[in-house]
């Protein structure tokens, strides 16, 4: 009897599956993360969502696979998790993340005044600005957290996946 071989799509929705669930309850629970560490467990699941499905694909196959065709199939799962969090994180920051409050607005432009160019009624406009095009920044950092972990995940699943030849 023949293993069908899972779709790379399916491995990248249960993936995303994981970090949204993993990214409302953080939001939800109020737990306050640090700048430094908030993407790291999108980056470790990321990596290792990647690698096992590098892994399963593999093994699917019964190890007639070559490099880069298990590299190919990683790679397609993390352009479908990148795709799908870039959505995820947009939808996210129009309409389920509370806007920024004014106090933000106004330590964003005491950080820009500070910079020493601006003036200040420019660095309050400039904060505001930013305020409301700030899903272009989390669209953009999101595309990245799952790109750079999901080639580098598709790379060492590759190259961990046992071959017949």
């Amino acid at each position: 009897m023949e293993t069908a071989i899972t779709n790379h799509k399916r491995k990248g929705f249960i993936i995303v599956a994981i970090l949204i669930i993993l990214d409302l309850l953080l939001k939800k629970s109020g737990i306050q993360v640090s700048d430094g560490q908030q993407y790291l467990p999108r980056l470790i699941i990321s990596f290792l969502g990647v690698v096992v499905s590098c892994l399963v694909f593999a093994k699917q196959s019964a190890g007639t696979m070559k490099f880069a065709e298990v590299f190919a199939h990683g790679f397609k799962t993390t352009a479908v998790i990148a795709f799908l969090m870039a959505l995820y994180t947009f939808i996210a920051v129009k309409f389920i993340y509370a806007a920024p409050t004014l106090a933000e607005i106004e330590a964003g432009a005491k950080s820009i005044g500070q910079q020493g160019n601006v003036m200040p009624e420019e660095a309050k406009q400039m904060a505001i600005e930013g305020a409301k095009n700030r899903w272009v920044i989390y669209v953009s950092l999101s595309i990245f957290s799952s790109l750079i972990p999901g080639i580098l995940g598709a790379v060492t699943g590759a190259a961990l996946a046992k071959k017949n030849q």
